[in-house]
């Protein structure tokens, strides 16, 4: 069958958590899950394969349309996150006019979380819940045969299928899975403004995550990784095709700092040169870990500081100190690897608003590289979301009624114990433009320029952020 695989356009998302001018420079990634699995299917199976990737042209509809009409599949994946539920309808919508779909599929994290909302949607035939190679091709096997899809492990087909209460997996060891197939997609497209304005991938090592954040819903079990000569093999696969800077996102990095070390060695046995980026825990960071890791080309680490706090560390369960937090940035600018902040604000330990300043100011004392700064936005599924509900913040029907029938004027619920939706948004632009418009920040970006392309970008990322509303 001719599968085309869609990562939808961006046209309609959820109100977002971060002001509107950080979002219009969002750092344009490869859509990773969808090329995975086109990969699998490339390699495993007789099947015909595309991605359409409508957010890297930032297709309008009738674009959209015109290009399932030209590539005629018969069969169409779309990836679904929750915040993007009203493009992803809408293009299932724009999929069905096309004469030559028979069938209509959707993944992702959103049918991850709510799979039973999720196959009663006008236009969807069925849903694969967790990983998708192994489902996904057995559904396709199905439709081929003319059969009706009934009891494949990982897909609900009906509104009476029964929800799969375990995630099927292609194997336990990563090792197992076809090394990505960057030919599948415009590769040299893709971008990190943050980056060195090479010709820029992403990749996985490692699935999973053990900790139990509260506000996070990345799968606990099955923690699972690919051994460093693997993740090398597929890295000089990438380096040979110009790739030159690769961000590694795994849901967390450094589970252990012995496969980090073993990565490195790897790396430097092998002589490979490129630039790389990671997300971190700051527990366990040492000096021995990170000269590593910049001998090996490491080059930013982007760490989930969240709050600066010992109440707010505890209440999101971050397991670490804050002294561990200062510890672990102020290694980072000895070694010289730069580092990106994560904070969240609105959580449920800022009573007032000089707590949020107080926040904004321990982000400035860290000093790091860049700082993105979130509003909360509990999701369904999450720890802190049952417990907004338990404590009355929080209403769950909103969102069941947006899962059922979704409309573009829903707006994700904030922490609103403590302040309204408009504070918290007053109080997150203020907190961008105290870090950026800095002096010192100013001065340290000039200085680490590249090229006019890399110029361009950071410019226009920081007229809009010093212009928004």
């Amino acid at each position: 069958m001719r599968v085309m695989l869609i990562r939808p356009p961006a046209k309609h998302t959820v109100e977002s958590e971060v002001p509107a001018a950080v979002e219009a420079e969002n750092l344009s990634y490869p859509p990773l899950a969808i090329l995975a699995l086109a990969t699998y299917l490339k390699a495993h199976t007789h099947h015909e394969v595309c991605i359409l990737d409508a957010q890297l042209d930032n297709l309008d509809y009738e674009t959209l349309e015109a290009k399932v009409k030209e590539w005629a599949p018969e069969v169409v994946g779309i990836t679904v996150f929750t915040v993007g539920l009203v493009d992803c309808l809408r293009t299932v919508a724009t999929a069905r006019r096309c004469p030559s779909v028979k069938h209509i599929v959707l993944g992702g994290p959103h049918i991850n979380d709510f799979p039973k909302e999720s196959v009663g949607l006008a236009g969807v035939d069925a849903v694969v819940k967790g990983e998708g190679q192994k489902p996904l091709q057995l559904l396709l096997d199905a439709w081929e045969k003319g059969l009706t899809p009934r009891g494949i492990p990982g897909v609900v087909a009906h509104p009476d299928d029964p929800v799969p209460t375990e995630d099927v997996y292609f194997s336990n060891n990563l090792d197992d899975y076809p090394p990505l197939d960057l030919d599948l997609i415009e590769y040299n497209r893709y971008y990190d403004v943050m980056g060195e304005g090479g010709i820029f991938t992403t990749m996985v090592t490692s699935r999973g995550c053990p900790y139990r954040c509260t506000f996070c819903n990345t799968p606990r079990h099955r923690y699972r990784v690919a051994t460093p000569g693997r993740v090398c093999d597929e890295i000089e696969g990438f380096l040979a095709k110009g790739i030159k800077e690769i961000y590694f996102v795994d849901d967390t990095f450094n589970i252990t700092n012995k496969r980090v070390h073993e990565l490195c060695d790897e790396i430097l046995r092998r002589g490979l040169k490129f630039t790389w980026t990671v997300r971190f825990r700051v527990k366990g960071v040492d000096r021995p870990l990170l000269e590593k890791m910049k001998a090996a080309g490491c080059h930013r680490i982007q760490f989930g500081v969240e709050q600066g706090t010992e109440e707010g560390l505890l209440r999101l369960k971050k397991d670490v100190s804050s002294a561990e937090i200062e510890h672990a940035f102020a290694l980072c600018r000895e070694v010289g690897v730069r580092t990106v902040a994560y904070f969240m604000i609105g959580t449920p330990t800022e009573r007032s608003r000089q707590d949020v300043v107080d926040t904004i100011n321990y982000s400035i004392r860290l000093n790091p590289d860049f700082v993105m700064y979130n509003i909360l936005t509990p999701f369904p599924g999450t720890t802190i979301y049952d417990e907004g509900m338990r404590d009355g913040v929080l209403d769950i029907q909103p969102w069941l009624d947006f899962m059922r029938q979704p409309h573009e004027d829903f707006k994700a619920q904030v922490w609103d114990e403590h302040f309204t939706r408009d504070e918290l948004r007053d109080m997150l632009h203020m907190a961008y433009r105290r870090f950026y418009w800095r002096p010192r920040f100013v001065a340290r970006n000039l200085a680490q320029i590249r090229n006019p392309r890399d110029l361009l970008r950071k410019a226009t990322a920081g007229i809009r952020l010093l212009t928004a509303d």
